[in-house]
């Protein structure tokens, strides 16, 4: 019951013709949740550690992630990470079909067409209240850990080199119709609209495609070269592991 009080709950609908038939329907559903006493709670700011694991599995791949601290939802570099998280995108060797495939992105062009032994890649974005990460996982053959490695590292470094227009302009594109998708209906817009409040105390879903569209390659470069100077974490599974480089390695390579 801590958790379930007035303040930190937000009911929300569509679609409603009758607002005081939907309060009272509301009332009639939760009225028996007898409010409580708000707790002070805060909570612990969260500590980025970095580092490495390793984890040794009968399979004849290797698996690499890498990534780094990135920024919080709060944060104005939040769109440069999103527009960088889709010039990577995502690339396997193997798909069943559907929407999207052949997308352009770096993952395709850079990595698994110009590697024959990468067999999937895929770049990291996630964002929290007080902090994020950004990165990059690859997978491919076992002989091959070290190059694996090697060209991680490679495209990563790439987001610190000027991106051409067209470049930019075809990942925006492919952002922000993404994000239109994303709320192509009426309860996931609903959804987003909660989230937003809670997140933000207003509504900034409709500011998405405008803040896309005012990312430029300068401000990537800095996010990433911001970004890439920081501690690594790194997580490398599969039955050759010991033939990837440590992450001081990585970060001295990095840096």
């Amino acid at each position: 019951m801590d958790n379930i009080t007035p303040k930190k709950c937000l009911i929300v609908a569509s679609g409603v013709k009758n607002h005081r038939e939907y309060v009272d329907l509301v009332k009639e559903r939760l009225g028996e949740l007898l409010p409580v006493p708000e707790h002070q709670y805060q909570r612990a700011k969260s500590e980025y550690l970095g580092g490495e694991f390793r984890t040794w599995t009968e399979s004849p791949q290797t698996n690499i992630t890498v990534a780094f601290e990135s920024v919080p939802w709060s944060s104005e570099e939040v769109q440069a990470f999103y527009v960088m998280n889709t010039l990577i995108g995502s690339a396997t060797s193997f798909s069943s079909g559907g929407p999207g495939k052949g997308m352009y992105c770096r993952a395709i062009t850079n990595l698994m067409q110009g590697n024959n032994f990468v067999d999937s890649a895929s770049c990291i974005n996630s964002h929290f209240t007080d902090s994020g990460l950004f990165g990059l996982t690859i997978e491919g053959p076992g002989s091959h850990s070290q190059e694996l490695m090697s060209v991680l590292l490679e495209e990563l470094n790439r987001l610190r080199e000027p991106i051409s227009d067209q470049e930019l302009a075809r990942a925006k594109n492919i952002l922000k119709m993404n994000v239109l998708m994303a709320m192509e209906r009426q309860d996931e817009r609903l959804e987003e609209i909660a989230r937003n409040f809670m997140t933000f105390g207003n509504l900034t879903f409709t500011q998405y495609c405008d803040k896309i569209d005012a990312v430029t390659s300068e401000q990537i470069n800095r996010a990433a070269s911001r970004v890439l100077a920081g501690k690594p974490t790194m997580l490398v599974s599969g039955g050759s592991i010991n033939m990837v480089p440590t992450v001081t390695d990585v970060q001295r390579q990095l840096q």
